[in-house]
Formats: C-alpha cells, sequence, structure tokens
C-alpha cells in the first residue's frame, strides 16, 4: 500500500489520528492519538479502516513485542540487539518477523511508514542542529566525550514494580570452567565467567554465583549476555525486576523454587543470572510452588521455568499441544530475569486455545492476534460478557508430554 505524501496532511490526517490502531490494549485509550507524537504504520490490507497512527507509548511496546518474536525467527537468532533494531521495519528482518505484526483489522500486517515523519519534525530538527553547533563552539579542544554502550535483555518481556534493597549472602562454591574462562580472549561477548559480583542479596537468603558453569549445557551460540540476562537495568544494583524477585521470595523464605514441568528445585541467585532458567508472571496458579504477588492491583503468580525444560534438552522435557500436536519451544526466551506475561499462552498455536472460559465460544477469529503479554490480560468475552483471563488455561488442560495429542476438544 503506497504511502499519502506528507504534503497531503491536515484535516484527513487529524481524522485519521483520533484513535490509536495499535493491535490489543492501548495505554491510552482515553486520549486521542496526537499526529506530532504519533507513530504512523500502514497496512497492507487496502480496505483496512482501523487506522494509520498509534500513540508513541503504543508503539514501542508494540515493536517490542514484535522484536521478542523476531528474535527466534531465523537468521535473526544470531543478530544483535542492535541488528534486529536496524533491521526490523526493513525487508531483511520484516519478511521474518511479519506473522507478529497482524492488524486490528484481521485481514493485513502492519508495518512502519519510515517515510512519514511528524508535522515540525524538520524544524526541530534544523534547530537542534543549530543548538549543537552553539554547544561544540564553545567547547576546548581538548574536552573528550567519551560514551559507553549499555544495553538490557528485560525488555523482552520483564518489567515489575519496584521493592526494597538487600543485604549481603553467602553462595556455593563452583568450579570457574575452562570452555568460558578461555573465551574471555575473544573478541566475541562471552559471558565473563570468573567475576564474582559485588553488592548485596536479599535478607541473607539467597546464594551467591560464583560462576556460570551451568550454562555450558547451552549450545555455544547461546553463551552470551544476549541469550542470558547478566546486568542490572538501573544505578548501583537498583533494578526493579531483580529487587521485585527477591523480595518476593524472600518474604516467603524461598531461596529456592520449583520448575512447573519437571518441579526440579533450583538455586535463587542474588545477582543476574537470578535462576537457571527464567521467571514468569501467569493470572493462573499452574503449580503450587507458584507465589502470589499483586502487581498494578492485579492477582498474579511468580512461577518458573528451568533451562533444561525451556531448551527441550531431552524427549522427556518436551511438551506438545493436546489439540494439535505442536511443540511448545522456550528456547527462545532470555535466561535469568523474568517476563511480565505467561510465557506458556504467548503463542497460542490452535482455535482450541482462544476460546472463552466460560461459555467456550471463540473470542478471536483463527487468524487473528494479539501482542504477547495481551494473551495474559482479562478480556470479556463478546458472547456472554464474562470477565476474565480467557486465554489463560491449566498447563495440564492445554499440553502433554504424549507423542501424540489427544484431541480433547474443549466443550
Amino acid at each position: 500500500m503506497a504511502p499519502r505524501r506528507q504534503g497531503a496532511t491536515g484535516e484527513r490526517e487529524a481524522e485519521d489520528a483520533q484513535g490509536c490502531c495499535v493491535p490489543g490494549e492501548c495505554l491510552r485509550p482515553r486520549e486521542p492519538v496526537r499526529v506530532e507524537d504519533a507513530v504512523r504504520v500502514l497496512c497492507n490490507n487496502d480496505t483496512c479502516a482501523v487506522g494509520r497512527y498509534m500513540h508513541r507509548e503504543c508503539f514501542e511496546q508494540w515493536e517490542a513485542g514484535v522484536l521478542a518474536y523476531l528474535k527466534s525467527c531465523g537468521r535473526a537468532r544470531s543478530w544483535s540487539e542492535r541488528q534486529r533494531h536496524q533491521n526490523l521495519w526493513t525487508k531483511k528482518g520484516y519478511d521474518l518477523a511479519f506473522k507478529a505484526c497482524g492488524c486490528r483489522c484481521g485481514r493485513g500486517h502492519l508495518k512502519k511508514d519510515l517515510d512519514w515523519a511528524p508535522p515540525g519534525a524538520i524544524v526541530r530538527a534544523d534547530e537542534e542542529k543549530k543548538r549543537r553547533r552553539r554547544t561544540r563552539s564553545g567547547r576546548t579542544p581538548a574536552a573528550v566525550d567519551v560514551r559507553s554502550r549499555a544495553f538490557s535483555l528485560s525488555s523482552s518481556g520483564s518489567c515489575s514494580p519496584p521493592s526494597a534493597s538487600s543485604e549481603p549472602s553467602a553462595s556455593p562454591t563452583h568450579a570457574v570452567p575452562h570452555a568460558i574462562t578461555s573465551a574471555k580472549r575473544n573478541s566475541k561477548p562471552e559471558i565473563v565467567s570468573d567475576r564474582i559480583r559485588a553488592g548485596a542479596g536479599a535478607n541473607g537468603i539467597f546464594s551467591r554465583r560464583l560462576d556460570f558453569s551451568t550454562f555450558n549445557l547451552l549450545p555455544k551460540h547461546k553463551v552470551n549476555s544476549y541469550q542470558i540476562k547478566i546486568e542490572d537495568e538501573g544505578n548501583h544494583g537498583n533494578d526493579d525486576t531483580r529487587l521485585f524477585i527477591l523480595s518476593t521470595l524472600a518474604g516467603q523464605h524461598k531461596p529456592r523454587v520449583s520448575c512447573a514441568l519437571c518441579k526440579e528445585t533450583l538455586d535463587v541467585f542474588d545477582r543476574y543470572p537470578l535462576v537457571d532458567g527464567t521467571f514468569f508472571l501467569s493470572p493462573r496458579q499452574h503449580t503450587s510452588s507458584a507465589v502470589e504477588v499483586k502487581v498494578e492491583g492485579r492477582t498474579q503468580y511468580l512461577t518458573c521455568v528451568c533451562m533444561g525444560c525451556l531448551e527441550r534438552c531431552d524427549p522427556e522435557r518436551t511438551i506438545r499441544c493436546r489439540f494439535c500436536g505442536q511443540k511448545w519451544d522456550g528456547s527462545s526466551l532470555v535466561l535469568g530475569t523474568m517476563y511480565s506475561y505467561d510465557i506458556f499462552m504467548a503463542t497460542p498455536c490452535c482455535a482450541e486455545r482462544l476460546k472463552c472460559n466460560n461459555c467456550y465460544k471463540p473470542l478471536l477469529h483463527p487468524h487473528q492476534r494479539l501482542n504477547y503479554s495481551d494473551y495474559s490480560h482479562p478480556v470479556t468475552c463478546p458472547h456472554c460478557r464474562v470477565l476474565d483471563a480467557h486465554f489463560v488455561k491449566p498447563l495440564g488442560y492445554c499440553f502433554t508430554k504424549r507423542a501424540f495429542p489427544l484431541f480433547q476438544q474443549w466443550p
């Protein structure tokens, strides 16, 4: 679909920008989209009437979900975070990620309009250039601006309310693996395994990780700081996600957690990676070991899945959909951190997973897709009007470890 020229803005663009067209939940549903602070997208369905503009915050959240999907696609798995950002809306990346860009119209896919700029953006850019020239003219030649690039992995889904800080803790001793320590001399961004982290634990009950030897079970291309969360987001170790997890578990006196699938017991560490697996929040208590928490006024359950089940290290750890037989794959998820949505229900594979928990009628068309996190949000069934997290169903109902699906139908 050919984009309209920017010269033809005005009343037509103002009309288009009345409602946010983000798939899923709008972060500012009561506020119309202001073109000056919006992102324009294009739908390849010529008859789409949903709209062309998103609130910038809504677009950034939606884009993060698409980037998370791209991370699991083909050649994009070997790209860095920066490469995925650069390639996403170009042909190179979009050809891989378009399936995660479904429009609310149900018949097309959205793509960021790279040729469009908000009204006044060019003027502001010129003013910024002039300001920078004035600033540079006042500097001495000896002044050097050194900048360091920081990267983060918890944007793939982890977010949580802040919590209290913590106290130092003791730890078990591990041998430093030769395979990883020898990689320190390489130019690749490998994990530095022999560094003992400075900083606090939480109430003295959590372990101190001395090395990363447990991650040697992963394929070599995954032993890096993009696949394994190793750095705090905040300054001086004040990472909201880490503090939220540690304070929650400390309040329950739980220095260890159990995998929701295999029930294996896992140590919780005071620094990233927090666990040899990953945490996630779900509106459903999948296992008795899941810890109840309150997040933004909603009851959630802090749950853990071990690295072996995420990576399907052996056939016994493979689970598949009871209805269509498709295998669940968690190998693209970042290890050692937390996702703010139910990772098992974030990618429904068939129509049976899209039915109301009360009247059992479909909530979406089979080809309609939401953002990963939206499947964990409460929605109102259009048929029976019951409000519930309808897409989140019991693990035992959705999945089986048998070689063939049971084809049990939701009533």
